[in-house]
């Protein structure tokens, strides 16, 4: 099993994540799959392991290049997913009214309307902007930039906005939540 596949498997939210930096990486090394090799080879534990993470990889550039999100963007997969994150957000606030939810959003909320400000508006909806301010956060981090108390506030009320949609997430995938309405 890959790296993504594990992730997926694990926490929706964390992996659209781990697919952006993925794509990101790949255009950092200009499409060279073999680039990649010291990089796969630093956390699998064996050969076997590397060579699926590196068949995975060049799947990953293959689909870049075949969807022409080479420069920016992602691929379709990613976005499918936004689409099925952003619909059961909606389907928690509206529809099933989630309890949980409704107070981690009304959390999250003020720090979703400043994140656009500051941004120019970026972002489609409110789980896009979630997850587009943790991938920042996570880059500020790799670059070792300072981060405000109020920065770290904010990052941890989208996080936990996600933590809860990923989980509700996985139990709809697993079959353990039913939104039917029928």
């Amino acid at each position: 099993m890959t790296l993504a596949e594990q992730k997926l498997g694990q926490n929706i939210a964390e992996y659209v994540i781990f697919m952006w930096q993925m794509e990101d990486l790949v255009r950092a090394v200009q499409f060279d799959a073999n680039q990649l090799d010291s990089f796969i080879d630093s956390y699998t534990p064996g050969p076997a392991e590397s060579e699926q993470e590196k068949i995975w990889f060049t799947d990953l550039i293959r689909k870049m290049r075949a969807e022409r999100v080479e420069h920016r963007g992602h691929i379709a997969e990613v976005h499918e997913l936004l689409f099925e994150l952003n619909y059961l957000h909606n389907t928690l606030l509206n529809i099933i009214k989630d309890k949980t939810y409704l107070n981690l959003h009304r959390k999250a909320s003020p720090n979703i309307q400043e994140y656009l400000k500051k941004t120019g508006g970026k972002g489609s909806n409110d789980i896009e902007v979630c997850l587009t301010a943790l991938y920042g956060l996570m880059v500020l981090r790799l670059k070792k930039e300072p981060i405000s108390t109020e920065t770290e506030e904010a990052m941890q009320s989208f996080s936990d906005l996600l933590a809860r949609l990923a989980l509700q997430y996985k139990l709809m995938k697993q079959g353990e939540k039913n939104f039917s309405l029928n």
